[in-house]
Formats: C-alpha cells, sequence, structure tokens
C-alpha cells in the first residue's frame, strides 16, 4: 500500500499551476524570415539528416535541393520527371533521395550528382510517400492503395505488405524498430500498423481517423503512441491498449484541414501546419497548445530543423522560414531598482519594466513549489491513515479549494468519505458546508461539491438544517447556485436540440431532388401494396 500511494500535488485531474513560458524558455515564440517564391505548389519539405543547412523541397515538376550558407544559397534542380513529383525522402546517411510522382516510378536519384541510379516498377497508381527501410530497401505507398517494399540493389520488388481501401497517402517508421515495423495512414480514413516480416498482408493494428488522413509520426522510444492528422483535427493513439489500440485524445484547434505533422528532435514538442496559413506548437506530454504562428498562404507541409528553426512550404508555391526566438533577458546593467525607477531614458525605462515583470513570473513559481511543500504534511497524515484528521487540515485550517479536492478525491478512492464526515458537531458541518458552497460555485470542482452533498444530506437528520442560522443561510446558498447550474444546463439541452434540427434540415436539404422523389415513388409503392 505504501508503494502505490500517490502524492497529493501528483494527483491526475486538477488545475496546473502557471508557470509563465519566459521563465522556463520554451514559449516557442516564432519570427518570420525572408521567404522564397517558386512556381507552383510544395508538396513536400525534408531536411537533410547529416546536413542541417540542406533541404529537399518537392514541387511542380521538379526537386530542388536547397544549400543554405553563410554567404550564399546553392539551388539544385533535378527535372527527370515526366509528370508531377511526389515525397522526395533523403537516406539516413543524406547521400541519396527516394521520390514517387503521378507516373507510378519510384526513382533512386544521387543528390550530389543528380543522377537516377535505379528505377523501381509495379505500382498501378500514382505513388505518395516513399522511404528508405535501411540501405538496402525501400517502402512505398501509391495511390492504387497498396503498400509495397524494394531491394536496392536489384530494383524488385521484394513484397506487398498490405493494401488501404483507398490510396495511401502517408507513412512513418517505428522510432527503434523501423527495418520491421511502419505506419501507413490512407484516404479511406484508416491507420494501420504494419509488420513487414509478414506474409499475411494484415495490418496489425487498423485505427479509424475518421477523416482522410494526411500525416502521421510515432512517439515514444517503444513507439506506443501515435499522431495522425487529418480533417481540422489530430487524434493520439495508445498502440499498446488493447488488442487493437485506443484512441486517446482529439485536438481540434482550426477550423481548416491539418495537412502535416513533424516530431522534434528532442521528442517533447510536434508541429502541425494546416490549409488555415498557421503553424501550431505543441506538447507530446499534454497534447496542449503551445504556441502558434499565422503565415499569409495555406500551408502544406512543413519541417523542423535542430529545433528552432521551421520551414514551411505553402499551395501558391511560398517556402516561409522562421525562428524560434530566444527568451527575453534583461542585461546586468549596473544601476541600483531607484536609478532604474526614475531613469527617463526609454531604453532603461523598459530594462526596469522587463525586471519586474521577471521577478513577478519568479514568485509565481516560488509560490507553486510552496503549494508542493505544504501538501507534505496532509501526505503524512494521509500515508498514516489518519483520514479525518487529514480532511479537517485541509477544510477547516488550510482552506486551498485546490488542496480540498485532492484530498477528496484521494479519500474517495480509500471509501473513507464516509468515515469523515459523520459524527460532526454542527460548527464544524457548517464549515464543511462552506466549503462545499466554493466547490459547487466552481465548474472545475462541482462535482466533488455535489459528492460531499449527497453524503452529508445523506448522513445527518434533516431538523440540523432548519435549527441552525448559519447553516440555513449556507444550505440556501447552495441551493441557489444548483438551481442556476441547472437552467444552465436546461439552455445546453436546449440549444444542442435546435442545433441537431437544423444540422437535420441541412442535411435533408442537399439530398439530390432526384433521390428525394425516387424515395416518394418508393413510399407511394409501400402504401399501395399496404
Amino acid at each position: 500500500m505504501m508503494n502505490d500511494y500517490t502524492f497529493l500535488h501528483n494527483l491526475p485531474d486538477v488545475p496546473i499551476p502557471y508557470i509563465n513560458p519566459v521563465v522556463t524558455g520554451d514559449s516557442w515564440k516564432l519570427k518570420e524570415l525572408p521567404n522564397k517564391k517558386y512556381s507552383s505548389m510544395i508538396t513536400r519539405v525534408e531536411s537533410n539528416p547529416i546536413n542541417s543547412k540542406e533541404i529537399c523541397v518537392t514541387f511542380g515538376n521538379c526537386v530542388r535541393i536547397i544549400t543554405s550558407n553563410s554567404k550564399k544559397v546553392d539551388e539544385r534542380e533535378i527535372t527527370s520527371f515526366r509528370d508531377t513529383p511526389y515525397g522526395a525522402s533523403y537516406r539516413d546517411d543524406g547521400k541519396l533521395i527516394v521520390v514517387g510522382g503521378e507516373d507510378p516510378i519510384i526513382k533512386l536519384i544521387d543528390v550530389s550528382s543528380k543522377n537516377t541510379l535505379r528505377k523501381f516498377q509495379g505500382h498501378t497508381g500514382g505513388i505518395q510517400c516513399t522511404r528508405f527501410i535501411e540501405k538496402g530497401s525501400l517502402i512505398s505507398g501509391s495511390n492504387d492503395s497498396t503498400i509495397r517494399t524494394w531491394a536496392i540493389e536489384t530494383g524488385e520488388q521484394l513484397q506487398m505488405v498490405g493494401k488501404h481501401k483507398d490510396k495511401v497517402h502517408c507513412m512513418t517508421r517505428h522510432p527503434t524498430n523501423g527495418e520491421n515495423v511502419w505506419m501507413t495512414g490512407g484516404y479511406d480514413h484508416c491507420v494501420k500498423l504494419w509488420d513487414i516480416r509478414s506474409d499475411k498482408k494484415q495490418a496489425t493494428i487498423t485505427l479509424d481517423h475518421g477523416s482522410p488522413v494526411e500525416d502521421l509520426i510515432m512517439l515514444g522510444a517503444s513507439g506506443s503512441m501515435a499522431i495522425s492528422v487529418g480533417g481540422n483535427y489530430f487524434k493520439v493513439w495508445d498502440l499498446l491498449n488493447g488488442s487493437g489500440g485506443k484512441q486517446v485524445y482529439q485536438g481540434t484547434h482550426s477550423m481548416k484541414a491539418l495537412t502535416s505533422i513533424h516530431l522534434s528532435n528532442s521528442k517533447d514538442r510536434f508541429i502541425t501546419s494546416g490549409l488555415d496559413h498557421t503553424v501550431r506548437v505543441f506538447s507530446t506530454q499534454s497534447y496542449s497548445l503551445i504556441n502558434s504562428y499565422e503565415f499569409s498562404e495555406p500551408l502544406l507541409s512543413l519541417t523542423l530543423i535542430n529545433d528552432r528553426k521551421i520551414i514551411a512550404g505553402s499551395a501558391k508555391g511560398t517556402l516561409f522560414y522562421a525562428r524560434k526566438t530566444n527568451p527575453v533577458t534583461i542585461s546586468k546593467a549596473k544601476l541600483s531598482n531607484t536609478e532604474l525607477k526614475n531613469s527617463t531614458d526609454p531604453v532603461i525605462q523598459l530594462k526596469a519594466k522587463k525586471q519586474q515583470q521577471i521577478q513577478h513570473n519568479q514568485t509565481l513559481v516560488i509560490d507553486d513549489t510552496l503549494g508542493i511543500y505544504k501538501s507534505s504534511h496532509l501526505d503524512r497524515l494521509l500515508r498514516k491513515f489518519e483520514h479525518k484528521t487529514a480532511f479537517d487540515t485541509a477544510v477547516l485550517l488550510n482552506k486551498n479549494i485546490d488542496f480540498i479536492f485532492k484530498v477528496v478525491c484521494e479519500l474517495s478512492r480509500r471509501d473513507a468519505l464516509d468515515i469523515v464526515l459523520k459524527n460532526r458537531e454542527v460548527i464544524e458541518l457548517d464549515s464543511i458546508l462552506q466549503m462545499v458552497n466554493k466547490l459547487v460555485n466552481t465548474i472545475k470542482y462541482q462535482q466533488c461539491g455535489v459528492l460531499l452533498l449527497e453524503k452529508i444530506v445523506e448522513f445527518y437528520h434533516p431538523s440540523i438544517f432548519q435549527e441552525n442560522k448559519s447553516i440555513i443561510s449556507t444550505m440556501n446558498s447552495i441551493k441557489i447556485n444548483l438551481i442556476k447550474e441547472q437552467k444552465k444546463q436546461s439552455q445546453l439541452l436546449e440549444l444542442s436540440g435546435a442545433l441537431d434540427l437544423l444540422y437535420s434540415n441541412s442535411t435533408n436539404s442537399n439530398i439530390p431532388k432526384t433521390i428525394q422523389k425516387r424515395k416518394f415513388e418508393e413510399d407511394d409503392q409501400d402504401n399501395n401494396q399496404e
């Protein structure tokens, strides 16, 4: 039991104390740099895994290798394509790229000489995505809905791994087992996990994204999590939950479709781009939005270089550059607080203002740390199973609503709420009810307040709530707050019903008249038969 104990400040489902991003140094504020304009939409951007100054851009009827040095920008164009190329991708050593395209031929190209070294034929539709499995083999996904592997040495197909029900649009390798395990996304709304060693041609896991899947990544050293993007949302998948995986989160931050996703080298951030012109940065731990930046055109692809520089390709042919800015720091000027405060120099006044802001933010962090130490006393009581003392300390002495919520959660988990609420004096009961009123009046903790109120009403005779004036006043206040909440819920239900009706009418109005006419004719035939 002692090993299973969870400290109060580590309990989930409670508000996380706010820490200013400037203090933590991870605000991910972006500054846009000069961009480049090309002739047509940029469908993929990928950085060289060895040389971070080199990127490979797929657009129009060519692939362009761009190397940015301090003095100049070198651009080499590969134009040996009969039709639109797709999904150019580097080998791990950065010396070769593999490219698919609308023409169903995979090309292996040397980066330095721009020569085509090998061609791979077998797909019957355009090839959306191609990747290196290792130095000696490739994997590809096509509009013909198949996933295939190829031997680089011979140019022959090794196997047909499996199929989607629509075109395969994206793929990613397992973080540590990329030679054997791959994940694909298709326009059949499915995310599929494959073990390419198997000859069964069946996916190990199939997940329903709900929209055409535009891009995906796998998370964690074990590859136990994955994120797919498509439609105006992304979904997070737990691949080890049960036999078929499970959705654990859905993030909707855009009004238009998301088109690309990229994982940072540090593995703690992922970045999305979309048709709403916006790049968004998210945490891989909480999946919460950290920051965003809006460009001037719809975005189709992006890459992240050294966790500092974002390069995004647009649907109108612009290659956008943005750099992560450093946290604002104040130079160590040898001025006293009085000199900073009384100075008329606008630069010094700005420094003083920034310094006050930093001191305020540091105070927030210190207060949060003290909060953890305050909860340690309650932890000691709970670990000794002194449930009533811990509850009284939180409600009657500490009176911090966050701590009370955590203590109630822990006592409820231990089935100890009955013990701490029974046989209370009137004064104690009044203090508990006042805290219940605060909980009920706070949206985050309403469920906790209602739980305590139900227990109290069950354990005490109605006469107690009618004799003491203070308790009567508190109960009336609780009643008023609950009635207000009930009215809000009722209004929300009415609004939900109205929206359902509106959506139903709009859906019916979009049915073609021929279908509606046919349906009416079938109904008439059924009535005549009856």
